[in-house]
């Protein structure tokens, strides 16, 4: 079976490809969904952090831990881990407070083990 796709240029945009500007809210806000949704989330999202500014960091150390459910914040934890020994103390402070809301072990099999109930049904 063959496939062919064709784009014709200037379809509803005069020829010009939008980009997002990369200093806006959004535009990070929708990088940070991406690369923490994505098939390798850990990596995507340190990879994120890395190449943003120690406030950006902060920012989004915490809106991970507030966004998900408790099973998707400890996934992350080897992150908070490498952020907790940032040069910049609010970055590693940030990920030290993340790391003391994630639940313990016990209590991430317990969740996801709910979880995966909760989806057969």
């Amino acid at each position: 079976m063959c496939v062919l796709f064709v784009a014709v240029a200037g379809c509803s945009r005069g020829g010009k490809i939008v980009v997002g500007d990369p200093s806006t809210d959004s535009f990070k806000d929708a990088q940070y969904y991406r690369c923490t949704m994505g098939l390798n989330p850990i990596k995507g999202f340190q990879d994120f952090l890395q190449g943003s500014t120690p406030t950006d960091r902060v920012k989004y150390i915490n809106k991970s831990v507030e966004d998900g459910p408790q099973t998707k914040v400890y996934g992350l934890k080897p992150v908070y881990e490498h952020f907790a020994d940032d040069s910049n103390q609010e970055v590693a402070a940030a990920a030290k407070e993340a790391l003391s809301k994630l639940p313990s072990p016990e209590d991430y099999e317990r969740l996801r083990k709910e979880e995966i109930e909760a989806q057969k049904k």
